[in-house]
């Protein structure tokens, strides 16, 4: 028997990152493909049965990017963006084996093939790759709403290095998960030992916070599932990139770890624009050319201010963003309390709208068929060539929304507000006996 590593409890399909779904019904199963060195799964609807382990395959290779060769019901090549062909050469180097579980935590070797095994509601096929040393199969990481896999930097010039450590700032990874909610003192204002509430006149700027691109430079992410071009998103936003730009303090004042309603701001922002491109598949890009920009307004904000305690109280949302309208010189003279409360519980950022790219780009992004959303799953930061400033990276961020991947409908709900209540009961109660289709048969039906 075969364990994957994790919680002492079963899995369920919201626990993991599923690529896409296909098919339609209510009866679920997921196929999990394990390369080696990361996985990938791939879920399967449907109501009428009975259902197989190939049907779930050739679903899930007719609905994207997955693609598979099989020769009198064995599987020999498997294919899914940067892996092509695995498995060309064949036992014993080069092979893939079959495996069930109820609860993708317990793997065991299945003992049919997949064109014979039963599919259930719930049940999890997989994949894995040159077994013979029996490894387990692998699941993809639970979903998040950062960016979760580097899968390029290429480190340009000017990259400097942290004073205070003295380590370069190249590390790309420091662009993977949460953005920073709190820094270190600089040595200067504020002492090295103490801990700092990024604010937006003191954002992230050690070697572990942040990574620089430098000129001629470019970083490559992946999110572990689609970022949805969703109606939903607030502002149309559908992703925010988290640099260290910082705004401007007003004239003879320095930050110093104290009350933000007793510092004022100017109206400029300190920003190193980077150009953002994104891509369904790494490999066809779209950007957007003529901003908005990575590293750039609005400033990060780690935490709220309670101007009635004067205390920093929750952390700020990273997955909200800002009011797109607002601009750097709307704080000019404003304290920093005030620009905070102006977020409106966004974390800061910069903004980007799918809807903002090249028309003709926009249109070529494919339509998810069990969204209806057009979509992204890789983001792309690149030095712009007519700036000398070296872009800096935190995080990039899903933004989340009320039919998102994480808060998905409920059944039931008819008005799409992501609850289940009386608004929909008069939805039901105000198309009560509506009919659009062969009425008379379906009255003459139920009378008989």
């Amino acid at each position: 028997m075969l364990a994957v590593a994790g919680s002492a409890g079963a899995y369920t399909f919201n626990d993991i990152a599923v690529e896409y779904w296909a098919g339609s019904g209510s009866n679920k199963a997921v196929v999990v493909i394990d390369f080696g060195q990361d996985s990938s799964s791939f879920g399967y609807r449907w109501d009428i049965g009975p259902k197989y382990g190939k049907d779930l395959m050739d679903a899930a290779a007719a609905a994207g990017a997955l693609n598979y060769t099989e020769t009198d019901s064995f599987v020999n090549t498997i294919s899914y963006h940067r892996y092509t062909n695995i498995g060309q050469g064949g036992y014993p180097a080069d092979w893939w084996s079959y495996f069930t579980s109820a609860d993708g935590k317990n793997w065991v070797v299945a003992g049919e093939g997949y064109a014979t095994r039963e599919l259930s509601d719930g049940a999890w096929d997989g994949w894995a790759h040159q077994t013979i040393d029996w490894p387990p199969v692998h699941l993809p990481s639970t979903p998040t709403d950062f960016a979760a896999e580097v899968i390029e930097y290429v480190e340009g010039s000017g990259v400097g290095k942290d004073w205070i450590s003295g380590q370069p700032y190249n590390d790309p990874n420091c662009a993977l998960g949460r953005p920073t909610l709190e820094t270190t003192g600089d040595g200067w204002d504020i002492p090295l030992d103490q801990n700092v509430p990024v604010v937006p006149v003191y954002t992230p700027f050690r070697a572990f916070e942040v990574v620089t691109i430098g000129n001629g430079g470019r970083l490559t992410v992946k999110f572990n599932h689609r970022i949805a071009d969703n109606e939903n998103n607030p502002y149309g936003i559908d992703f925010v990139v988290f640099g260290n730009a910082s705004q401007i303090i007003g004239a003879g004042q320095a930050w110093k770890n104290g009350n933000p309603e007793e510092t004022t701001l100017g109206g400029s922002v300190l920003a190193e624009p980077g150009i953002v491109s994104v891509s369904q598949d790494g490999q066809i890009w779209y950007s957007f050319s003529n901003g908005p920009y990575a590293d750039d307004f609005a400033p990060m904000a780690g935490y709220e201010w309670d101007e009635v305690e004067d205390k920093w109280t929750q952390e700020l949302d990273p997955t909200r963003p800002v009011d797109p309208n607002l601009r750097a010189s709307d704080f000019a003279g404003k304290t920093l309390a005030e620009m905070i409360r102006a977020y409106n519980g966004s974390a800061g950022g910069t903004g980007f709208d799918l809807r903002e790219l090249a028309a003709s780009d926009y249109a070529k992004l494919a339509i998810d068929p069990n969204t209806g959303c057009r979509w992204i799953q890789y983001v792309r930061i690149e030095d712009k060539p007519d700036s000398s400033a070296t872009t800096e990276i935190d995080a990039i961020a899903d933004v989340s929304c009320c039919g998102d991947y994480r808060h998905p409908y409920p059944a039931g709900d008819l008005n799409n507000d992501c609850r289940v209540d009386f608004s929909d009961i008069a939805v039901i109660s105000l198309h009560w006996l509506d009919c659009t289709w062969e009425c008379d048969r379906q009255i003459k039906t139920d009378a008989k």
